[in-house]
């Protein structure tokens, strides 16, 4: 909707270009060089806005019992590469459960041909969900144990020029464990500012919590962004049921880890059945945005349509513009819900 109009606003001033042209040459000799140059200044400044798109659950589009469902998949990764140019796309952010079945190839290699869409196009990032995650016998969320890092090995990212600016001098530290895509981390920059964003395994264990917190304490210059599955529900706690696997719930990732690091500004999270954004203050007084999105709840037998969430930061007007688009259905969700602004500082 709202591009339609900025379209439409487009073609209006190219059929009014004489006229546009005629009345700027007055303005010109009015105010002379001095102001002209001033002028000037002003005219040719930018928003310097950018985006993030943030993926959730994609479980049910992988699933084989739902039927016909991978295209909302592809369809996705492919509006990404589309648009990439256009809403300067700079990161892409995957909240987890990826698949429906972890011990299910067919549902990894449908992950794997969707992401292959951007892999050299735009930067991406993914966490792992609790149905990514499961034991010898393909009990999910029971074991750490995955197939994400047979498909999306670190030598994915680390040997592919689209990541060059996206890592340090030596790549692979920015994976906690060396082999393995559970935990890492990737820079981007947009509207002159550096940030990073970090993945959080299901469940995040102490140790975990411990190398996030070391990584985002030695980048006090960058602006941090959390990506972990579950955190919070969909009434706006931080929650997220109970399960197997030992580590900590989403109020002790707030306490150990989130609220104690000033550049923490972000969290996206997938998971529970809804959207909602919590605000909090971190222990320095900074205010922190969590958001959860995931719309399976909305659409059963249907996986989610294939929406996603259009995060474009607009540095000079202090807020996050927050959009909720299906490129399958070509159509916005508009509810309040669905398209809100955050403050940006």
């Amino acid at each position: 909707m709202a591009y339609e109009n900025r379209k439409g606003m487009k073609e209006s001033c190219k059929s009014n270009l004489p006229i546009l042209l005629g009345v700027m040459g007055i303005v010109f000799m009015a105010l002379g060089f001095a102001g002209c140059r001033a002028f000037t200044g002003r005219f040719q400044s930018r928003d310097r806005s950018f985006s993030i798109v943030l993926m959730p659950d994609t479980q049910n589009y992988t699933d084989s019992s739902f039927g016909g469902l991978p295209q909302y998949f592809y369809d996705q990764t492919q509006w990404i590469k589309t648009n990439k140019q256009r809403l300067n796309i700079v990161m892409v952010a995957h909240a987890g459960d990826i698949v429906q079945n972890p011990g299910e190839i067919s549902e990894w290699e449908i992950a794997d041909r969707a992401f292959k869409t951007i892999d050299r196009e735009v930067p991406y990032i993914l966490c792992l969900g609790n149905h990514d995650i499961a034991d010898d016998q393909g009990s999910h969320a029971d074991a750490r144990d995955t197939l994400l890092n047979t498909y999306f090995p670190p030598q994915r990212f680390t040997d592919n020029p689209v990541y060059r600016n996206n890592f340090g001098t030596d790549p692979q530290t920015h994976f906690m464990e060396p082999g393995k895509s559970d935990n890492y981390y990737l820079y981007f920059r947009g509207g002159g500012t550096q940030f990073l964003i970090i993945a959080l395994e299901f469940k995040p264990r102490d140790e975990t919590l411990k190398w996030a917190g070391q990584v985002i304490g030695a980048h006090p210059d960058h602006r941090c962004v959390v990506l972990t599955h579950g955190y919070l529900n969909a009434n706006g706690t931080r929650g997220m049921g109970n399960y197997a696997i030992p580590g900590n719930q989403p109020p002790e990732i707030w306490e150990k880890f989130v609220s104690r690091h000033p550049n923490i500004f972000l969290v996206l999270c997938g998971h529970a059945l809804g959207e909602v954004v919590l605000t909090s203050t971190g222990r320095a007084g900074n205010k922190v945005q969590q958001v959860l999105a995931d719309y399976q709840n909305d659409y059963i037998g249907r996986g989610g349509h294939g929406y996603l969430r259009i995060m474009t930061f607009h540095p000079t007007k202090k807020e996050i513009k927050n959009l909720t688009y299906s490129p399958s259905l070509d159509a916005y969700l508009t509810r309040q819900k669905s398209q809100f602004i955050l403050k940006y500082e």
